[in-house]
This record gives C-alpha cells, sequence and structure tokens, in this order.
C-alpha cells in the first residue's frame, strides 16, 4: 500500500495547526476527488472533512462517471473514518472550466483550526492526460485564466478574514499556489504563513520575489524531475524518493515517507539557461499545434526508458536520442537543432541528479 495511505493509519492522533507534510500532500489530492455538490463553492457553508469523504462513497457507489487514481479510491475510504481530521472543515470548492483540460483549474479550502486555513490549488484532472495539460504552463504564454483564478481565490479567502494561511498545490495546483503568494497585495501576503509546491513546473514568466516576503516556500521533487526540468523556485526544490518509473514519479501516492514527510535525498537546481530563455522564447513563436508535438515527443522520449533512477535513465541515454531523431524526422532544420539542444540541456540537468 503507497506509504502516504499508511501514514493515515499510524498518524490517527488529532491534527495540529503546524501541519506536518504528510498532511499536506493528502490536502493537495483533496481539490483532484469529485467534491462538487458535496462541497458548496460558498466559502463560509462548511462540511466536515469525513462526512464529504462518506457522501463521496455513497457518491462513487451508484455512479461510475468519475476518474480517479485507484489509490484515490481508497483515500476517501480512509479519510471518511479519519480520527485525525474528524474537526477539519472544508468549503468554497470550485471547479473552473470542468470540462477543458487546457484551462481547468480548481481551489478547495481547509480549515484545520478556528483561524488556521489552507488553500489546496489543482490544475487540471488526476488522470495522465491532465497531467500533460498541466505541463503546458511551462511554454503556453497566452493561457492566463488560472493566474486570475488562483489570485481571485486568495483575495476571497482573506477579504472576510484575518485568518493565517498555507498555500499548497500538487503539479499545476503548486506553480498557481506560488503566484498567487507572489503577486498577491502586501497585506495578503501578511497573512501566508507558507507555500507548498508538490512538483509543480514553473512558469515562463516568473515574476521576481521580493526581498521583504517573508513567506516560507517549499518545492519538492522526485528524483526524475519530469516536471521540474528547467523550472526557477523561489527556494531550492528538495528531491524526494519515489517508487513509480518515468513520468508516473508524478503520483504523491510513489513517494516514499519517513515517518511524517518525504524522504528528502538532497537539494539541487533544476535550472538551465537554454531551457529557461532561449526554448521557452522559441516556442513562443511557433504555432500551437507545433508546440504541442515538440513537447509531447521531447517527453515522451525522455518517458519511454521507463526509469526509476537517474542513473537507469542516464543507461538508456542512447535510447532517448535516438527515440526523438526518428520521432522528429519530418521537422525542418531549425527544429531539430532545437530538439537537440533541449534534450542536450535536460541530461545536464539529470547528471546533476547522479548523487540521489
Amino acid at each position: 500500500m503507497p506509504e502516504i495511505l499508511d501514514y493515515l493509519d499510524n498518524y490517527n492522533r488529532p491534527i495540529t495547526s503546524k501541519l506536518n507534510i504528510a498532511d499536506q500532500m493528502i490536502f493537495a489530492r483533496l481539490p483532484f476527488l469529485p467534491l462538487a455538490g458535496i462541497v458548496s463553492e460558498d466559502l463560509t457553508n462548511q462540511i466536515s472533512l469525513p462526512t464529504a469523504m462518506r457522501l463521496i462513497e455513497k457518491s462513487l457507489s451508484t455512479v461510475s462517471k468519475y476518474l480517479l487514481l485507484p489509490n484515490d479510491r481508497v483515500l476517501i475510504k480512509k479519510l471518511a473514518t479519519s480520527f485525525r481530521y474528524q474537526n477539519v472543515m472544508l468549503s468554497g470548492f470550485r471547479d473552473l472550466h470542468e470540462n477543458d483540460l487546457r484551462t481547468q483549474c480548481a481551489a478547495l479550502l481547509v480549515q484545520t483550526e478556528p483561524h488556521q486555513k489552507v488553500i489546496s490549488y489543482r490544475g487540471a484532472d488526476g488522470t495522465s492526460l491532465g497531467w500533460k495539460s498541466d505541463l503546458k504552463i511551462t511554454y503556453d504564454f497566452e493561457e492566463k485564466s488560472w493566474q486570475t483564478f488562483s489570485l481571485t481565490y486568495l483575495d476571497q479567502v482573506l477579504g472576510s478574514s484575518n485568518d493565517a494561511l498555507q498555500l499548497i498545490g500538487f503539479s499545476k495546483g503548486g506553480t498557481m499556489a506560488i503566484w498567487a503568494a507572489i503577486m498577491a497585495a502586501k497585506e495578503i501576503q501578511s497573512h501566508i504563513q507558507q507555500v507548498v509546491n508538490f512538483d509543480g513546473p514553473q512558469f515562463s514568466s516568473a515574476p521576481k520575489i521580493a526581498d521583504s516576503l517573508a513567506i516560507d516556500f517549499h518545492t519538492y521533487l522526485p528524483q526524475l524531475p519530469f516536471f521540474g526540468i528547467g523550472s526557477s523556485y523561489p527556494s531550492l526544490p528538495k528531491i524526494v524518493f519515489s517508487s513509480a518509473s518515468g513520468i508516473w514519479q508524478h503520483d504523491l501516492y510513489s513517494w516514499r515517507l519517513q515517518d511524517d514527510a518525504p524522504l528528502v535525498l538532497g537539494t539541487a537546481s533544476v535550472m538551465n539557461s537554454f531551457l529557461n530563455t532561449d526554448l521557452r522564447t522559441w516556442l513562443h513563436n511557433q504555432k500551437p499545434e507545433d508546440v504541442n508535438q515538440f513537447v509531447e515527443i521531447f517527453w515522451k522520449s525522455l518517458n519511454d526508458t521507463q526509469a526509476i533512477t537517474v542513473n537507469d535513465l542516464i543507461k538508456h541515454w542512447q535510447q532517448v536520442t535516438k527515440n526523438f531523431q526518428i520521432a522528429s524526422q519530418s521537422w525542418n532544420l531549425e527544429a531539430k537543432e532545437m530538439g537537440q539542444k533541449a534534450l542536450q540541456a535536460a541530461f545536464r540537468i539529470i547528471v546533476s541528479f547522479t548523487r540521489f
């Protein structure tokens, strides 16, 4: 059983205002669950977390339309009887453009104590197609709805209270959390204690962080950082152990825990000047369909090795380059050159992870 689910069995004492990282990982999964119609869009209309999970269990027994990761079903079952989260309240579930993966995003307000709240952000749904949609945030210069949504939601949460806040998110949700914290007005920033990003890519036009911003930023990436390659974060990412292969290391259920936190292997930069500037600028000037094809082939070439460790990926690097060359045969010379340079830049980042 995934360790985050075992954690719920081992940590059954009441939650406190000082959330541990395992709690934050679980809260980051909540917006991916079928909460519509169960958790109100109204920020003040609360329902307890266990009650919401029991209602979801009931709905899943009669309706089969929901697309969940298999482990989400186990998570729902455990949370429905959780003593640890019996007093945790949910409200304000909002799902923007739920039928459009390109612009889809959501948010949920979690109250752990009377004046302690967590905003959990989400990008597209939890399927592999949703993950690919989230990944496109790194080069999609035109799509701004997630930025407006994340900041507006934060403004509304603090519009009627002075509570302390944590912002968390998985995948694109983590990117949204960072964006909202950095771009919020100073009076709102003063209420944000912590921002936690679980394997969310950094967006292409990252704003500069003011030196006076007193917010605790944390980013966690797996040891094969497919989603984080080429990103620049507010603080050095913590690299965690995942038991999955390839892109499935993006799945939080695959992350190994050490007590109440992911097993951290160390910290590392995933920045690269070519990926961060040259490639993104070039992609911005290409047709959307060509950009989609470029990124799809790039990541598929990396993922097809089904590597679990960085050393596995390096051993199969010839396969990566060969797969890319075959898949990009119909491209023009400039696109092929950019693709080769992108692979070389990714390789330099990956080699720096060999210590993990």
